[in-house]
């Protein structure tokens, strides 16, 4: 596969502009504290069984959890999670439970920060349980910081059915324009048997589609290797089932969205399209680039690849003086040539992406997007464009009597014509040489004659 060094140049325009006013940065925390099953303490031997979950994950507007001091672009969302648990042995037991307050693997942030759920309430029964806060050591490596968890205690009589219900708020991690989502199904690996029946929603503030979810991870790992099941859609909510399950690292839930009020903007967007009003063409392109060109074409967003390929025509249709358009469909273009996206329904030579980064040169030499976009091909693929033709093709008169002329006879007598032009100019410029020439020589004649005349008076 051709690889990209960078494709950094419409985010760099994206976050800079006025156009996305939410943003602050191009990278939010890399590590979140997710949520997870509850799980017995050491998952010591239990006969308690987690038979039924509900976990509701509802997606909010842009995150104020744990960076006040630095905001960053990242969504919060409220967890609300039940689990009905029932005792299959033959004594009933009392166990302590725990539930992960920060990143399980003890990774933080990546910033030397640990950053933990917010607001937690834990239920059990209808009595709300008292959980104190425990830390355990880094799984790799003792001397980062320890892991934190919320304990609490609950009776498990035998034959009898206990509920409890958690809930608290998240916020995301990802690189905007993304938003991740986690939760980790193999906490609930320790309890007794398998899970019997899991099922969890993810709930936007607007309608949920392959076009917003793309499933998996934010990492750079290859996108194939980080996708979780695939989620059924319904109006705002994106569900998943698991039936029976003892679940591993490999159940766990990664769920990437793009963030909200990115989103918003592009419905907003598309209903002034649909009201015809064509400079919004352009302004949507640069939501398209932002979520196709961030980090790669994400499962989930090829849809959008020919999507945004046919707004960039019609946004040049509109207005096509627009260099700032020119050069941004070059750059896309060329992304897309570079990671082998490039198709029938969306071609992207590198003959025309030059030409048509160098038209928005010709239109605004200060346009730094086309000049890098030249810059890349010429530099570092070695392209150079074919050259011009010195054939300019000329228009055809109305009502001309030659209609079984051909393309190349036009040319040919196209190129007679300034042949005859050129030889015209060329007789015209002769002419007036000559002209200059005979005069200066009658001005000289002239002169010697006035002076001849001159001195024979005075000899007389």
């Amino acid at each position: 596969m051709k690889t990209r060094l960078c494709v950094s140049i419409v985010l760099a325009t994206l976050l800079s502009g006025a156009f996305l006013t939410n943003a602050y940065a191009d990278i939010a925390p890399p590590l979140q504290p997710p949520g997870a099953n509850p799980a017995p303490l050491e998952y010591e031997n239990t006969m308690v069984e987690m038979g039924y979950e509900l976990v509701e994950i509802n997606v909010l507007g842009a995150s104020d959890l744990y960076y006040l001091d630095t905001p960053t672009d990242t969504v919060d969302a409220m967890v609300i999670a039940t689990f009905v648990m029932s005792n299959r042995g033959e004594t009933a037991e009392t166990l302590k439970v725990l539930f992960p307050l920060s990143n399980m693997n003890g990774s933080g942030d990546g910033w030397r920060s640990q950053p933990e759920i917010q607001n937690l309430s834990i239920i059990v029964g209808s009595q709300p349980a008292v959980w104190v806060e425990i830390t355990s050591p880094h799984p790799g490596n003792p001397g980062n910081p320890d892991i934190k968890w919320a304990e609490f205690e609950v009776d498990f009589p035998i034959d009898e059915v206990v509920w409890i219900d958690i809930s608290y708020d998240l916020q995301s991690t990802g690189y905007f324009p993304e938003a991740t989502f986690y939760y980790i199904l193999e906490t609930g690996g320790g309890w007794y048997g398998p899970i019997g029946s899991a099922y969890i929603n993810l709930t936007l503030p607007y309608e949920a589609s392959d076009e917003n979810v793309l499933q998996g991870d934010h990492n750079m790992m290859p996108f194939e290797y980080k996708t979780s099941p695939d989620g059924i859609f319904k109006d705002n909510t994106v569900h998943w089932e698991y039936k029976d399950i003892e679940p591993t690292a490999e159940d766990n839930l990664v769920v990437t969205i793009i963030v909200p009020h990115v989103w918003e903007q592009i419905l907003s967007l598309r209903d002034e399209i649909e009201q015809g009003e064509g400079s919004a063409y352009a302004k949507i392109t640069k939501l398209y680039d932002a979520i196709i060109m961030n980090r790669s074409v994400r499962s989930g967003a090829e849809g959008l690849v020919f999507k945004n390929y046919e707004t960039y025509q019609k946004a040049i249709e509109f207005d096509p003086s627009n260099d700032e358009v020119l050069a941004r469909f070059a750059d896309f273009k060329l992304f897309l040539y570079m990671n082998d996206r490039d198709s029938q329904e969306t071609p992207a030579g590198l003959e025309d992406i030059h030409a048509m980064a160098s038209l928005a040169l010709e239109m605004n030499p200060l346009n730094d997007t086309a000049y890098q976009v030249i810059n890349w091909l010429e530099k570092s693929l070695d392209f150079t464009p074919a050259a011009p033709s010195t054939a300019a093709e000329q228009p055809t008169e109305i009502g001309s009597q030659d209609t079984d002329a051909t393309p190349a006879d036009d040319a040919d007598q196209g190129e007679d014509k300034r042949g005859d032009l050129s030889q015209d100019e060329n007789g015209q410029k002769n002419t007036a040489a000559y002209l200059l020439g005979a005069g200066l020589l009658a001005a000289v004649g002239v002169i010697i004659a006035l002076a001849y005349k001159l001195g024979k008076k005075n000899a007389s």
